[in-house]
């Protein structure tokens, strides 16, 4: 998750751009069936959190649900959820090809077409029902059988303990948790109730080097760097990394905006600060 955004705009790929090179063409994909979650993740949004930072990260996410790192399901509070979710769905545009035919996807489609399952797609005005991502509330994910699944499952929750239920009742192999809330301090309520290392609080994608050595060592330590704390510490058995920014709001003032706030990090940008 270290890496820099290689789809730079560059001379070439505007006056000689090469369609024979399958690097640099967005149609090419790996195409088979997927066994096994590439590296899943799982939201928590909280009433007092940045509904639209949320909303946008995992809109984006949902473009690719076959690359690295996917959301597979999201938890919000119930008296946000319908307002979340909406946020979402106007956030969907069509889905490429690739992403469409793919075979883990056509088959949660089926499941969900022959099925008696409430779902969301966008609106025909933003995408076709058949090419859009696709919400599946009140439903874990064995409901499509092993590997991913190309969809985000969503629940919603009214205490801690009925969060922590959530992300145990779902099935894939989660590696990152992320969680929206004013309040910092309902991240250690949440970690020390599920089993994940990397838990990533109001932000997404921030680089864990400076705290990777500590964890590594099973030392308690905290990290101030580039604007964000860094802390690893052992909860019940197990240790985990928790990352924040410092600032309470997760945007901030960027040369790479020419209006409104830098949201680099959660698109995968290259920031100039």
């Amino acid at each position: 998750m270290c890496e820099g955004n290689r789809k730079r705009i560059t001379y070439d790929s505007v006056h000689n751009p090469r369609y024979n090179d399958k690097r640099n063409v967005g149609w090419y994909q790996n195409m088979e069936y997927m066994k096994y979650w590439p590296g899943a993740r799982f939201m928590y949004v909280f009433k007092g959190g940045d509904l639209n930072s949320a909303a946008h990260l995992l809109a984006e996410s949902m473009k690719e649900p076959f690359q690295m790192f996917p959301f597979a399901s999201v938890a919000v509070q119930q008296s946000v959820r319908d307002e979340f979710i909406e946020r979402v769905r106007c956030r969907f545009r069509q889905l490429k090809p690739h992403v469409v035919l793919h075979p883990n996807f056509e088959r949660s489609a089926d499941i969900l077409r022959n099925g008696d399952k409430k779902y969301i797609v966008a609106d025909c005005k933003d995408a076709p029902p058949f090419a859009s991502p696709i919400l599946v509330p009140n439903v874990t994910h064995l409901h499509f059988g092993s590997g991913a699944s190309g969809v985000v499952t969503v629940h919603s929750f009214r205490t801690f303990r009925e969060a922590a239920n959530m992300f145990l009742n779902e099935s894939p192999p989660f590696e990152v948790v992320h969680v929206f809330d004013e309040k910092v301090t309902s991240v250690y309520s949440i970690a020390k109730r599920i089993r994940c290392v990397e838990f990533f609080v109001n932000c997404s994608d921030v680089c864990l080097l400076p705290i990777l050595p500590h964890f590594a060592m099973k030392k308690p330590r905290t990290v101030i760097f580039n604007n964000y704390h860094f802390e690893t510490l052992k909860l019940g058995d197990h240790w985990r990394i928790i990352v924040f920014p410092i600032s309470n709001n997760i945007s901030h003032p960027c040369c790479c905006a020419q209006f409104g706030n830098c949201t680099c990090y959660l698109t995968g940008g290259d920031c100039c600060e």
